[in-house]
């Protein structure tokens, strides 16, 4: 007979501790097997338990909620999800500090640079998912990039080789979600995946403005109105087609990416100007090519090609010649214009990425990893209603290649210790467009081009003090390019700065993950420490009227911050978990850039403009056996708190005047019921409960209290 007891105990959000005792015996002979403990860990585990100071998210207790990808990470310690509006709307994800493009986001490995704005993190739903892989600071080498400040890995349900997963949801501001996801592969080998998803909302929240009558005059502050121009909507497939689990390839796969999308623009930068007509849209065509295989040529030589390239276009259209209130109305203009300006720019950002990743292991304690990461931009576009064709048709590109090189020794089966280099080229050129200083009717045309080279390097290791206990550091010297959105623009509402400069950055991570082992309750604490020196830092500021941004450098920024997070859960019975975040982002430019001799105002001065104390609280409660054996009832509650931080450099103005993006405290609650064992699934969502007026952006006010509903059915 044999007997065997499995606990399994969570490490870091997923990790497991298997114990287990054996015994076997027979009436004849009998064999004893002395007691014995085995530790194992999840794919999730493992991740968590890297150097690199990671988080990795199962998403499989989060398929039959609403949330995207997005929302997903802004609930993990350190991350903060900042958003224009609602559904579709622009959004900058930013990490112990870092945000913008310093923070860079993958699907599979693959850069998702030039993915198009119908295929973005705010849009993707959480079903298509595996699990997301969050890395904070030091980013491992084989996510080939220029990230100063963090990754995020966003792996999709590739271990599923035949099943389907539907889903349905809809809810308030007419907003309508769903999502298909299928794989089947033949006893040959033959395989077809597919995954589709829609977004769709009117986005007509309410909001508290000052609001004018377009024509009297009148003026009626702190009016509350609905948005009436904001409507988003996106159609995204993924199809592949290849084999699998073949002598020359375990994937080969051909694949297209195709979407569109069309969004309305509601306000500028700021509430004070909105529109009534203008308007975005495009579209995505994306062929793909993927090639894996292990032990090539030799058994530990892996190798891993990805290849891409996006031919999609995109149109800003503003030709109503008029002006809108936000009462809805509008006085209409004589002549040619727009409410912007006169534009119908019609443009291609073509960009084109391969990557290709090989690693060696040499023997059970040392590997070695490189990757190769090449990207080249191309902007192609003109005004379909401008006189001026060639102003709008001038040349953007921009080529970027990013080299690595790694190298990982496991010291014992306690310590292991990576080190690694990074090299970093860029190649761009444009037209720059100047007036004479001497004759202002006379325009100068003046091609430049600029070709930059760096070098980053840095090393990650971890203690394990007791299977429980972890140490983790790591340090990097690393850089971030200059983006073709900040050299260029995006076209909508950030102009281009051609003279901004290449920031670099010295980053330590510090963290301890402590799990303590009980029968039937876990805890598990985790505490990170960040410090980070950043020169030549890249930031957006407001042009001289205030409705556009443009990016530009700020000499020397440094951050001391940490993060926190405490988790206990009992049995499958209930779970409660908290984190909080601190970053201290300053200025660390003694003198003015403009005036080299004189001390600087904002010296030692908060950065502005960035959230610095921030917060999530989450509880759970799970039900088994509602009303048949295999369903499961879960009641789901989330708090987010943010505190209120200043719009401008805290030592302008006056104390009773300064300009605050006010303190955010935001309640959602959910109730989710599996039946069949999961086969059949009904979400209910409740997203910001009291109806607070939210704020991720000064004035920008995001959608109030919103109601929820999902179906979804999954096989496999």
């Amino acid at each position: 007979m044999l007997l065997t007891k499995i606990c399994l105990i969570v490490v870091c959000c997923c990790c497991t501790v298997v114990y287990g005792q054996s015994e076997a015996a027979n009436t004849k002979d009998t064999t004893r097997l002395e007691s014995t403990d085995v530790y194992g860990y999840t794919k999730v585990g493992q991740i968590n338990r890297q150097a690199y100071n990671v988080t990795a998210i199962d998403t499989r207790q989060l398929k039959n909620t609403t949330q995207d990808i997005a929302h997903v990470l802004d609930r993990i310690p350190g991350a903060r999800l900042r958003e224009t509006g609602g559904v579709g709307s622009d959004f900058d994800l930013s990490i112990n500090g870092f945000s913008g493009k310093r923070i860079r986001f993958y699907l599979d490995g693959v850069p998702m640079d030039n993915f198009g704005p119908a295929f973005q993190i705010n849009n993707i739903p959480v079903n298509t998912v595996e699990r997301i892989e969050v890395y904070k600071g030091v980013i491992p080498v084989w996510l080939g990039s220029d990230a100063l400040g963090g990754a995020v890995n966003i792996i999709t349900d590739n271990q599923l080789k035949d099943y389907l997963d539907v889903s349905y949801a809809f809810g308030s501001f007419n907003k309508h979600r769903s999502s298909l996801n299928a794989a089947k592969t033949s006893r040959g080998g033959f395989t077809v995946r597919l995954n589709a998803f829609q977004n769709y909302s009117d986005n007509n929240y309410a909001v508290t403005v000052d609001a004018a009558d377009i024509r009297t005059g009148k003026y009626t502050p702190n009016a509350k109105l609905k948005r009436f121009h904001d409507k988003y909507h996106n159609e995204t497939a993924i199809l592949q087609l290849g084999v699998v689990d073949k002598k020359w390839a375990d994937q080969f796969l051909l694949g297209i990416t195709a979407g569109q999308y069309y969004k309305e623009i509601q306000t500028g930068a700021r509430m004070t100007a909105v529109f009534g007509a203008w308007h975005t849209k495009g579209n995505t065509v994306m062929p793909t090519l993927k090639y894996q295989k292990k032990d090539v040529f030799t058994k530990g030589l892996d190798v891993i090609l990805n290849g891409n390239y996006n031919f999609g276009r995109e149109q800003s259209i503003d030709t109503v010649h008029a002006r809108f209130g936000w009462y809805g109305d509008s006085l209409t203009l004589r002549g040619k214009g727009g409410e912007q300006w006169y534009s119908h720019y019609r443009y291609r950002n073509n960009i084109a990425n391969s990557t290709t990743t090989i690693t060696y292991k040499i023997n059970d304690r040392q590997y070695l990893a490189f990757n190769n990461t090449y990207s080249h931009f191309d902007r192609k576009g003109f005004n379909a209603v401008s006189v001026n064709r060639e102003m709008d048709s001038i040349p953007r590109k921009a080529s970027k290649n990013v080299a690595g090189l790694s190298y990982q020794y496991m010291i014992s089966d306690r310590w292991n210790a990576t080190v690694f280099g990074k090299y970093l080229s860029q190649h761009a050129y444009t037209m720059l467009v100047e007036t004479d200083v001497f004759n202002g009717g006379d325009t100068i045309y003046t091609d430049v081009r600029a070709n930059r080279q760096k070098w980053g390097y840095g090393i990650a290791t971890t203690y394990l003090v007791r299977p429980q206990l972890q140490l983790k550091f790591s340090y990097e010297k690393t850089n971030r390019l200059p983006e073709s959105e900040d050299l260029f623009g995006d076209v909508i509402n950030k102009e281009g700065n051609w003279n901004v400069q290449p920031e670099s950055s010295n980053n330590i991570n510090l963290g301890v993950n402590y799990t303590v082992p009980m029968k039937d309750h876990r805890l598990y604490v985790g505490l990170g420490g960040i410090y980070y020196y950043a020169k030549n830092y890249i930031y957006n500021v407001f042009n001289h009227n205030t409705n556009k941004l443009y990016a530009d450098n700020l000499m020397d920024v440094a951050n001391l911050g940490f993060e926190s997070e405490l988790r206990y859960s009992y049995k499958q019975i209930a779970s409660i978990g908290a984190n909080l975040t601190y970053q201290n982002i300053r200025d660390r430019r003694r003198y003015r850039a403009d005036l080299p001799d004189v001390y600087s105002d904002t010296y030692k001065k908060r950065i502005p403009n960035v959230p610095y104390l921030f917060g999530n609280v989450d509880a759970n409660a799970y039900f088994a056996h509602v009303l048949a054996p295999d369903d499961k009832l879960t009641i789901g509650y989330n708090m987010l708190y943010v505190h209120d931080f200043y719009l401008y450099w805290e030592n302008e103005g006056a104390a009773d005047s300064k300009r605050t993006v006010p303190m955010q405290l935001a309640h959602d609650i959910n109730v989710i019921y599996a039946m069949k064992g999961g086969k059949y699934n009904l979400g209910l969502e409740c997203r910001n409960i009291t109806d607070r007026k939210l704020y991720d952006n000064f004035s920008l006010q995001k959608p109030g209290r919103a109601f929820n509903v999902k179906l979804r059915y999954f096989i496999n």
